[in-house]
């Protein structure tokens, strides 16, 4: 290296030492990081506890930041399981999507998981709480929630490349659910793709109907799809084990093909 070049670094380094000394004194070292963390922790496990366990009904939706903060920095028990809905939905993804997300709730997975490579996203939700809170602490420039019921309303756009629905059908009556999977075959862009989970067994004391197991979903999506991907996955949360199911859908099989793991090569197991 340059003699000019050694005495410039050796500056850097000089003057960086008295720079670092000032910025843990202003932000903070390692003490007042576990004050922090410490009271981040006893306030989001007052208010898992005032909002899921201390109450006569449950809220409709769930507040991402509590999962987020245990996954970082808790015991993480469910381990990255309960997020896999997002990243499955995310795989089939393509830059300048336009997407719907049905339920959205407080908006983490949309704005977090889906928003980033779409031209645009809807989030739409029947609980006013749930788009005020997404609003509030999920907001992103391409995503606008919408307060409406995807059963009786019309979506927000005529089509979209992506539709997600995560998590509720099982709250939805067995034929509004007729209704509603009917609407989004016909919203969907000819090589769009269709992504969805629910829980298996009778798991839910607010659910209008169950599944017993993968073949149930496949009786329900079948007819409205000709092309469907389904898996299952086990995982302990809570307690107790919770088998989830995932699916993909769509009038294309290119997605799914695009989006699975291909064997170019070498052996196979």
């Amino acid at each position: 290296m340059p003699a000019a070049e050694l005495r410039h670094a050796r500056l850097r380094r000089q003057l960086g030492r008295p720079a670092r000394a000032l910025e843990s004194a202003i932000g903070g070292g390692r003490l007042r990081e576990r004050l922090l963390l410490n009271a981040l922790r006893q306030h989001y496990a007052s208010r898992f506890r005032r909002e899921w366990l201390w109450t006569d009904e449950p809220p409709h939706f769930f507040d991402h930041r509590i999962g987020a903060f245990d996954l970082a920095f808790g015991s993480a028990k469910s381990g990255p399981y309960p997020w896999f809905r997002a990243f499955f939905a995310a795989e089939v993804i393509r830059d300048g999507d336009a997407l719907l997300d049905i339920g959205s709730g407080d908006g983490f997975f949309t704005a977090r998981f889906l928003a980033p490579r779409c031209r645009t996203v809807d989030g739409i939700d029947v609980d006013p709480a749930a788009i005020e809170s997404a609003r509030r602490t999920n907001a992103a420039p391409n995503v606008i929630y919408h307060l409406s019921d995807a059963v009786t309303a019309p979506f927000p756009r005529e089509h979209y490349d992506v539709i997600v629905w995560d998590g509720a059908i099982g709250h939805f009556a067995p034929h509004t659910t007729e209704e509603l999977l009917t609407k989004i075959a016909a919203a969907l862009a000819p090589d769009g793709i269709f992504c969805g989970s629910e829980s298996l067994g009778a798991e839910g004391i607010d659910h209008l109907q169950y599944f017993a197991g993968l073949g149930d979903l496949r009786e329900l999506l079948a007819p409205h799809f000709p092309h469907l991907w389904l898996r299952e996955v086990g995982y302990r949360t809570g307690g107790h084990l919770r088998q989830e199911a995932y699916w993909r859908a769509a009038a294309s099989s290119a997605r799914q093909e695009e989006s699975s793991w291909q064997a170019l090569g070498g052996s196979e197991s």
